[in-house]
């Protein structure tokens, strides 16, 4: 198996890193400061509305504890749930990690809500998302312009990142970043909601970042990645079946959209065609949708995600490549996998299915981690999900082989 090359440990001791914060573990010690305060409830911006959504846009902000930079690169880290559910506090633990490193970690809303999945509808979701990720940037540049600069950071070394939607949101926000680049059929929709950045907020600053830091995300089109693009890293289960790994159709909780992804897969053969740095760490194998992160996060996600922000902060360029990773899960090759149908789905309250043997049955958020666990045997099953907030999970049931279905909760 291929091991993650570290090449941060390695511009350390070459002196490479231009940064006067990069010459120790800064950025590379998880350790390096004991552990995160954090401001939440910032607003950073204000949109119209989708689905039951505030208008008003908020952001928690970590910083490192006991920090006394003043001049810190920033990670924007947003939360997963196929834009229909999901909040902030998803990705806390992302935020403490981050942060005890020595990044300031800014965690954004976006705009979600229930939508019928279509090709248009889908395409919109995504583009609230991409246009409130830029707006979360933006407010971040004009912190430090007009505001006396808060939270102590640097306006030119902000990556932007996200779990499952909010990796989408992310790569949006770096790659869809032209009038042309917009679909023909969605170009009234794009207009209408403020063109490619979109009118939520602090229209005066770019909303450029240094580069993108993906959790299984994916890319309308990859011809929207360019030469003199932003670097991406990107970590994703190859047999992922909610976010497509290489070039499909996507669907949202089990429904056809009709619109057509390219995951991680094929959207780092072309930044590699095109000459941009790009990481891609792939579970070969593996079907879980983020599962890396699931529970204790696998270490080998972690180390390579803290060594390509790492060289971007501080180097601002990475050669890491495509690394395949060892199955943090059970691979398909070692258990047989299939479909089931869990009804009804939408659900508020109950969740019906069958199985044809006794199982361990999961359910699992947007971020892969798993919020409901019990036995269930042979035949029909029920099971009560009023507790879940709104979202989309993944039902998985687990015996001699693993079964899976997507479904609403509302």
């Amino acid at each position: 198996m291929k091991r993650i090359f570290t090449l941060c440990f390695l511009a350390f001791a070459t002196g490479a890193f231009a940064q006067t914060e990069c010459n120790g573990t800064r950025y590379i010690d998880y350790n390096s400061f004991p552990g995160a305060d954090v401001t939440n409830d910032v607003t950073f911006g204000n949109n119209t509305p989708f689905g039951q959504s505030s208008g008003v846009l908020k952001m928690d902000v970590y910083e490192p504890t006991g920090d006394t930079e003043t001049n810190r690169p920033v990670i924007v880290m947003a939360f997963g749930g196929s834009f229909i559910g999901g909040d902030r506090s998803q990705v806390d633990f992302l935020g403490d990690i981050f942060a005890k490193l020595g990044y300031v970690v800014v965690a954004p809303d976006y705009r979600v809500g229930l939508f019928l999945p279509s090709q248009i509808a889908t395409t919109l979701a995504v583009l609230r998302g991409s246009h409130d990720m830029k707006a979360c940037v933006r407010y971040l540049k004009k912190t430090v312009a007009e505001d006396g600069n808060p939270y102590g950071i640097d306006p030119d070394r902000i990556i932007v990142g996200g779990v499952s939607a909010g990796g989408i949101s992310a790569i949006h926000a770096a790659y869809l970043d032209l009038d042309s680049e917009v679909p023909a059929y969605m170009a009234n929709d794009t207009a209408g909601l403020g063109g490619v950045e979109g009118n939520s907020g602090t229209p005066s600053y770019s909303s450029a970042p240094l580069a993108v830091l993906s959790f299984s995300g994916t890319i309308g089109d990859s011809s929207w990645i360019n030469p003199g693009d932003v670097p991406i890293c990107s970590i994703h289960e190859e047999n992922d079946g909610t976010v497509p790994y290489l070039t499909q159709e996507v669907s949202v909780s089990g429904f056809p959209t009709g619109l057509t992804a390219s995951g991680s897969g094929d959207l780092h053969i072309r930044a590699e065609n095109v000459g941009i740095d790009n990481c891609l760490l792939t579970y070969r194998g593996v079907a879980n949708h983020v599962g890396y992160l699931a529970g204790t996060p696998d270490q080998e996600a972690l180390d390579f995600a803290r060594d390509f922000c790492a060289s971007m902060v501080c180097d601002g360029s990475s050669d890491c490549g495509s690394v395949d990773a060892g199955a943090a899960g059970t691979s398909v090759s070692e258990v047989e996998r299939n479909s089931i149908e869990a009804y009804p789905n939408p659900t508020a309250d109950v969740l019906n299915f069958n199985i044809d043997e006794t199982a361990t049955v999961e359910i699992i958020d947007a971020t892969g981690r798993v919020v409901l666990s019990t036995l269930s045997l042979n035949g029909k099953n029920r099971l009560d999900v009023s507790a879940l907030p709104t979202g989309v999970y993944t039902l998985r049931t687990v015996g001699k082989k693993i079964s899976t279905a997507h479904f609403i909760k509302n």
